[in-house]
């Protein structure tokens, strides 16, 4: 959840910002927006799991990752709707025909390990999540903490996916529950590798958990933390 000042933002809008155009937003749950964009690419074209940031205000950036890629111009990104923070005012005022500026750079994919890989992330890291684990047949679970009020209209999207609902005073505590139960199970899914997004004081308990209960080595553990309890909002 970068500032700068607004000198540095026009800067960064200069060198690497990507013109692009909204063309659909879809609320596929209360609280996520999916938003479709025609949008300029960048050095190597648009992934998925590419990562953008936006000048939320003239001096907040917030960054998102891309979903999926329809054509070689248009990409979408999911984003939740996190209180009220900058981002979230900021993709509520975007609407068909509106005109942004996305900031991106050539694709740098995640280094993931392994080949069984466990998908473990909140709300907030559902975009990347899916544009990842859509494309890993041999994921064995792939379990994301949102919301309660979305959980029904994502289970039915993404049937897949294990989607358990967050507690609004403990991110991160029901994903921790799944995972200590299925630790604790005798036949428990071997897995090689896993990938932790979102809220980062969870994802350090995740990878302790993963790394103590001796099912993964910490090499073969990606993380990447979104947001943090007790920083600015979404």
């Amino acid at each position: 959840m970068p500032k700068a000042p607004a000198l540095i933002g026009k800067l960064a809008e200069t060198f690497v910002g990507r013109r692009a155009r909204v063309l659909r937003t879809d609320r596929i749950a209360p609280d996520f927006l999916e938003v479709e964009f025609r949008a300029d690419p960048p050095a190597g074209g648009w992934q998925p799991g590419h990562e953008v940031q936006v000048r939320a205000t003239p001096t907040e950036g917030r960054r998102y990752n891309v979903r999926t890629v329809e054509a070689s111009d248009r990409i979408t990104i999911l984003a939740v709707l996190h209180g009220d923070g900058p981002g979230a005012r900021w993709l509520q005022r975007l609407h068909p025909g509106a005109e942004t500026t996305l900031l991106a750079g050539r694709h740098v994919p995640l280094r993931l390990g392994g080949t069984r890989r466990l998908f473990i992330g909140d709300g907030s890291a559902l975009g990347t999540l899916d544009a990842y684990a859509s494309a890993d047949v041999h994921a064995p679970a792939v379990v994301i903490e949102t919301p309660s009020a979305s959980v029904d209209q994502l289970r039915s999207r993404w049937p897949r996916y294990r989607f358990v609902p967050a507690l609004a005073d403990d991110p991160g505590a029901t994903i921790r529950a799944w995972l200590d139960e299925t630790l604790s199970r005798e036949d428990r899914v071997e897995v090689d590798g896993a990938l932790l997004l979102g809220h980062a004081q969870s994802i350090q308990g995740q990878r302790q958990a993963l790394v103590s209960a001796g099912i993964l080595d910490r090499r073969a553990i990606t993380t990447r933390p979104y947001w943090a309890t007790g920083r600015t909002g979404l």
